[in-house]
């Protein structure tokens, strides 16, 4: 497989990028005659699919079925890179303007149908038409695609743009157009059932709040032998995580699609059945400041929030020790891209209060707080690690004379006051960025592209900077401005980077073998090629 992945880049760059079980799910047997029990993975979640329509945005659960049924001309790998899936090899042409994949000619739909270059423009073309999901971004420049033949196509856009064909690639689902195409308005289109996929498994049956059960794909080319060893996948739905765990320990369940809690992890210590696999992280926990905010746009007073935040002892406390501490925006992950040369800011209560007292804030009634400095920190409440995190913040910053207020909310109210600016400072987790040069685009340019400014950030300079990396066709001079940017917000303090952590999967490893793990929570052991490679222990 290696021999034949070629990056033909004329760029030459883009980024590398606890409750009891009994009475639900209680019965073991798999609703398949066709196969015996023991090639049945069952795997737990805590949430229903919400949406069968692999084009528009996913939660959690709809992203593991579907991505085990649409392919993705690119994935990522174990090691945080890109590999190779639908497509074999992509290039750049006239001088980065065109983007050519060039496909695997062995996949094939689940109705025995080849998957073809069309399947590929279609697709990109409808989620461009409707304005579908985060990979509408990510086709901006996009003028027109081309698909010459069956297995070439051709994405023409305005302007080269370095990581595109990568985002494209691992981001965007492949739909079948011969069955998508006669539903019309794609936005409207549910794809709740009689399911048509290319990946290992296919969506057979579903019992909501229960199970979904999915079948095997006779023909996966990137499976050993041409097809999964596993002849069927079955998510479970717990209510919560202890349940699920439960379930694991009772062999209801093979694996837990969701990472075990950290406080959690030594409870399968015990166990000989059960192995944990431990895998990193394509996001990292942060602290973003509202620009909003007359006095959080000071620069001053977020890097004295900065020096307010004990990062090593929340990584201590909330990680178990097991998290890794950040300085810039960009993961250590991408070790290509992150800027050793940056520092994180120190621990320093005092030293924070002195630059404070420098600009000319005061504490008039002597109350050990700057008369000006109060500020609200939200966060999704749901999130144990995060709602620790600005418990001990709340508790660092009083330290420097700075009054913080815990705003954490339900998770909805908390995604709608964070999208519409209603916060002061967000404390929460970001979960995948596959490149950095998509990530500072989403983040920090004034156009918000993905949605995820959460800053609020109007920056000429940071607009200027990121259109310019963007446009880099050189590898080494890219890196550099990546660094560059690095630099420029770690300044800027525009948010206090936490940690990057690390996720344990527990399986059931006297059963299945095999897993192929990539990097975060939402990959983890779940992607189309683990579940591939999984074959039964005899």
């Amino acid at each position: 497989m290696k021999g034949r992945w070629r990056l033909a880049v004329a760029l030459g760059v883009v980024a590398t990028l606890g409750v009891s079980g009994c009475g639900l799910n209680e019965d073991n047997n798999s609703s398949s005659s066709n196969s015996s029990s023991d090639t049945v993975l069952r795997i737990g979640t805590t949430t229903d699919v919400s949406n069968f329509n692999p084009l528009q945005s996913l939660s959690k659960t709809d992203s593991w079925i579907l991505n085990a049924m649409y392919p993705h001309l690119l994935r990522i790998d174990e090691n945080a890179k890109k590999s190779p899936e639908l497509a074999k090899e992509y290039r750049y042409e006239d001088d980065g303007k065109t983007a050519v994949f060039v496909l695997r000619d062995d996949f094939k739909w689940s109705d025995g149908k080849p998957v073809v270059a069309d399947d590929v423009k279609f697709s990109a073309e409808k989620i461009m038409e409707y304005k579908l999901g985060n990979v509408a971004a990510k086709l901006t420049w996009v003028e027109s695609i081309e698909a010459p033949d069956a297995t070439t196509v051709k994405f023409k856009l305005s302007q080269p743009y370095a990581p595109f064909a990568e985002g494209v690639g691992f981001w965007m689902s492949v739909v079948p157009k011969h069955i998508f195409e006669p539903a019309g308005d794609l936005s409207k289109f549910a794809n709740d059932s009689n399911w048509v996929g290319a990946g290992p498994f296919v969506l057979d049956s579903v019992t909501k709040g229960q199970r979904y059960v999915m079948k095997r794909n006779e023909h996966y080319p990137l499976a050993p032998g041409g097809k999964a060893a596993v002849s069927q996948v079955e998510y479970r739905v717990y209510p919560d995580v202890n349940t699920m765990m439960l379930a694991l320990r009772n062999g209801d369940i093979d694996l837990m699609g969701t990472p075990v809690p950290i406080s959690a992890a030594k409870t399968f210590e015990g166990d000989d059945k059960i192995k944990l696999e431990k895998v990193g992280a394509l996001g990292f926990a942060h602290l973003t400041y509202n620009m909003k905010n007359k006095y959080l746009a000071d620069q001053q007073v977020r890097q004295a929030l900065s020096m307010a935040v004990d990062t090593k002892a929340i990584i201590s406390a909330v990680l178990q020790g097991d998290g890794q501490q950040m300085a810039g925006p960009i993961s250590p992950i991408f070790s290509e891209y992150d800027n050793t040369e940056l520092q994180p800011y120190p621990f320093d209560p005092e030293g924070a209060k002195a630059k404070l007292s420098a600009a000319g804030y005061k504490d008039a009634n002597n109350d050990g707080f700057f008369d000006e400095l109060s500020f609200g920190v939200a966060c999704d409440q749901s999130n144990a690690n995060i709602t620790r995190v600005v418990q001990l913040f709340r508790e660092s910053a009083a330290k420097a004379g700075i009054k913080l207020e815990n705003e954490c909310v339900e998770r909805n109210t908390f995604l709608t006051r964070t999208k519409n600016g209603e916060y002061d400072i967000d404390a929460s987790q970001w979960g995948v960025f596959d490149n950095p040069m998509d990530q500072l685009r989403s983040t920090y340019l004034s156009s918000n592209p993905g949605g995820i400014n959460y800053n609020l950030l109007e920056s000429a300079e940071m607009d200027a900077l990121i259109n310019d990396a963007a446009g880099t066709t050189d590898p080494e001079e890219f890196k550099a401005k990546i660094k560059n940017i690095d630099k420029v917000v770690h300044e800027q303090a525009y948010l206090t980077p936490l940690y990057v952590e690390n996720f344990q999967f527990a399986y059931n490893a006297s059963k299945f073998t095999g897993f192929v793990p990539s990097p975060s929570d939402l990959l983890g052991m779940v992607t189309a090629y683990s579940l591939a490679q999984v074959t039964p222990v005899k």
